[in-house]
């Protein structure tokens, strides 16, 4: 009776009681098939949860690798003229041309007048053709520094290397080429061709096959000397410097909205092109959609499996302790006070699962992180090892959202302890 009155005027305490209750039951049984369920139910967990963080960070680093790759070799955005609107003069743009955006686009956007040139690299017994993309003291040159494997990036500020490129390492094996060494290079145009000899500066590799084959770094105003152009002008003017691709696309609308609105209020007679890497790498961005969706499907599996074990370590507690149940219901416990002890239980093995999968899985991608170990094949992949890139924010969202989850998920099962009578529970063998 004293147990009864207890539990009664402890009503309104239920979960204090259930979760000391619940505290200080132990886990492990005496029963060697109860104990090693629940050690299984604890490894599931646990490679659950690891198995969605390697693959979220590994999702994430691939997704940053090449997002950078591609922006690395073309930009953010580029603004171009359209050919066909002017035929009697040439396409070409000036820092003139940017005026209008200036106080439309963040402060902390760059922009850089770029040009590309198609030419042919000869050698004694061997040729090439690529392209030579012109660059002016402007350029950001962090993404070539950071795939740079020899010799160095050329300033251009400096009149003596306007015949100074960077050439990717395929390139340089294809045709022999080191730094120091000069080649004739030749472009045509008009009908004829220009020979320049220029020297290669640096040799970069970025593991990015389809743009390695091809883009060579040179200056620009070695280009507009070639062209016969003004200094100050160029076919194309890049922006960078977008946090992400939702300000790429906003800024996409702000350009295209303000240059109609230059054409239409006749301040303009020039059209321009505005080219988003979205849509001019769309090839790329819809492999990283794919890999996203794979992701999404191995955390769904990996969840419900979560989940599926999470119930059945919850039976396998009640049926080790349907004696309990029947004498704690005799003493007055209601079901709810009941339940609540088996939850906090399962909720016991289900935070055991995930501390082992996170300190298993931050480990790896750790290990993956400093050292690269496990490598890809860079024609099939662009990259020559599996990238990593934790974010803590997602891995907290992560295991909040596998507890929350959860528990929803063990109300409905724990419900089983309503339907067990007393009498037949206390002589439950």
């Amino acid at each position: 009776m004293r147990y009864n009155v207890y539990f009664k005027i402890s009503n309104h305490k239920s979960m204090s009681v259930s979760f000391f209750i619940a505290r200080h039951l132990p886990l492990k049984s005496t029963r060697r098939d109860s104990s090693t369920g629940l050690i299984i139910a604890i490894a599931g967990i646990a490679l659950s949860v690891t198995v969605m963080l390697i693959s979220i960070a590994v999702m994430s680093g691939f997704r940053s690798e090449i997002r950078q790759k591609v922006i690395g070799f073309d930009s953010q955005l580029s603004i171009g003229l359209t050919p066909d609107t002017d035929p009697d003069s040439p396409i070409l743009l000036s820092y003139d041309d940017i005026s209008p955006l200036r106080e439309m686009l963040p402060s902390n956007v760059k922009y850089a007048l770029t040009g590309r040139q198609p030419a042919i690299l000869k050698t004694t017994d061997n040729f090439s053709g690529s392209v030579i993309k012109g660059v002016d003291r402007n350029y950001d040159w962090s993404f070539i520094k950071s795939n740079l494997v020899e010799g160095t990036v050329p300033d251009y500020s400096a009149d003596s290397t306007e015949y100074h490129i960077v050439v990717s390492r395929t390139l340089a094996r294809a045709l022999s080429l080191e730094p120091g060494q000069k080649i004739d290079t030749y472009f045509l145009g008009d009908g004829a061709y220009r020979i320049r000899r220029l020297k290669i500066a640096g040799i970069y590799d970025t593991h990015f096959s389809e743009y390695d084959r091809n883009m060579i770094f040179g200056s620009l105003l070695m280009l507009q000397r070639v062209a016969d152009v003004p200094d100050s002008c160029a076919t194309m003017i890049e922006i960078n410097g977008l946090p992400d691709d939702d300000a790429i696309d906003n800024a996409e609308h702000t350009i295209i909205s303000t240059y109609l609105d230059q054409l239409y209020t006749g301040k303009t007679q020039r059209h321009y092109t505005v080219l988003n890497i979205h849509k001019t790498a769309a090839l790329f961005f819809n492999w990283l959609a794919l890999l996203d969706t794979n992701v999404k499907v191995i955390l769904t599996l990996m969840s419900l499996l979560t989940l599926l074990t999470l119930v059945s370590s919850l039976f396998i507690l009640i049926l080790r302790r349907v004696n309990m149940i029947g004498v704690l219901k005799a003493l007055g416990a209601s079901n709810r006070q009941i339940r609540s002890i088996f939850i906090i239980m399962s909720v016991r093995i289900l935070i055991r699962g995930l501390i082992i999968g996170n300190i298993v899985g931050l480990g790896l991608l750790y290990i993956q992180r400093v050292t690269g170990i496990i490598p890809l094949n860079p024609d099939a992949y662009y990259l020559d090892h599996v990238p990593v890139e934790i974010h803590w924010p997602v891995i907290l969202a992560l295991n909040v959202a596998i507890i929350v989850l959860s528990l929803f998920m063990l109300l409905l099962p724990s419900a089983i302890i309503t339907t067990i009578p007393p009498s037949k529970a206390i002589r439950y063998e």
